[in-house]
């Protein structure tokens, strides 16, 4: 049997199991593919392929969802035109967005082509909790504020780790005085007195690294192991904080880590429109709380993270996977209908 030639345009990892099926061939030029499978068909140059293909070359185009919420494109404000044939959906809550902006027929649940991604949670020592900032166009302010917060409550809680250990380290500075495990001697990590709670910030480069003091990864959506790093990170992480609920917070929920999301984050404005209405995206499935609430929620959480697991579990079967199914296999299969119909 002749293999399929799609040409593949990629966005935080969505295409890269696609990118080893036997029954594909990658291409180079859009004009040789027998479909394209895109992330997206309503900004910049996809959009500009979009309207080529659907005027000249008039092959099947396929959009796999690249991202929580991804279809709200068809929506006010936006209200993109979608040009793709089938958008293979996350969850029924994304197809039924596409119905809502008047388009019936096109969205197709697959499930998230991010599931391959998921791995179990690694055995570590104390507690990390992960900062994933707001991804807009530039960095905000809320992230700066909720991440000097955060920094605020690790560093009160090394404060007191420290003084518990005052009078050893008065008589001798050594770090084995602070965590009996650790021998350095003359020097003492900070992680000794972090370990318990420790801050971590998952950003982008369009987030303002210089403000994120202390541990930080830095990833790119278009890198080819983006997602890896995104997974790896989650596989070590005990609680995420964050402005809105997003791809990362999704992911996190997939791996059973608690979430909470710090409320008052107003988007104003995204590509030249006006954002200023548009709803954040909200769940049972997180803590939704205030600066000042930020500690306790936390640590409460820290102490039971499975008190919203059936809430989490709901969520990701709308908006994820039906944790039935293999996401990748209904990909494929929307790929080689749209490639038979075409015939």
């Amino acid at each position: 049997m002749n293999k399929i030639k799609i040409y593949l345009q990629d966005f935080n990892n969505v295409m890269s199991v696609l990118r080893t099926r036997p029954e594909f061939e990658i291409v180079d030029d859009a004009r040789d593919c027998d479909c394209l499978v895109l992330w997206q068909d309503v900004r910049a140059y996809l959009q500009e392929l979009a309207i080529i293909n659907k005027e000249y070359m008039k092959r099947p185009l396929v959009v796999i969802q690249h991202g929580r919420a991804a279809t709200n494109d068809y929506l006010p404000p936006n209200n993109f035109k979608c040009l793709a044939d089938k958008v293979c959906c996350w969850g029924e809550r994304d197809r039924l967005r596409l119905v809502r902006a008047g388009y019936p027929n096109v969205g197709v649940v697959t499930g998230s082509p991010l599931v391959p991604f998921v791995k179990p949670k690694e055995k570590h020592d104390g507690k990390n909790i992960v900062f994933a900032p707001i991804i807009t166009q530039h960095e905000e302010p809320d992230n700066i504020l909720a991440y000097w917060k955060l920094k605020q409550i690790e560093l009160a809680k090394s404060s007191l780790k420290l003084k518990k250990s005052y009078d050893k380290l008065k008589d001798a500075w050594n770090s084995w005085e602070v965590e009996p495990t650790s021998a350095t001697e003359g020097s003492i990590p900070y992680h000794n007195f972090n370990k318990e709670w420790r801050l971590i910030a998952k950003i982008t480069y369009i987030h303002d690294k210089r403000l994120y003091m202390g541990d930080v990864v830095q990833t790119l959506q278009s890198n080819k192991n983006h997602m890896d790093d995104c997974m790896k990170l989650l596989s070590l992480t005990d609680c995420v904080v964050g402005l809105e609920e997003g791809s990362f917070q999704l992911l996190a929920m997939a791996m059973g880590i608690p979430c909470v999301m710090v409320d008052g984050f107003q988007y104003k404005e995204y590509g030249g429109i006006d954002y200023s209405t548009v709803d954040m995206v909200k769940t049972k499935a997180v803590r939704r709380v205030k600066l000042s609430e930020l500690e306790e929620t936390i640590d409460n959480e820290l102490a039971n993270p499975d008190a919203l697991k059936e809430e989490r579990d709901a969520v990701l079967k709308n908006e994820f996977w039906d944790g039935v199914s293999d996401p990748i296999e209904n990909i494929v299969n929307v790929i080689k209908g749209e490639v038979k119909n075409a015939c």
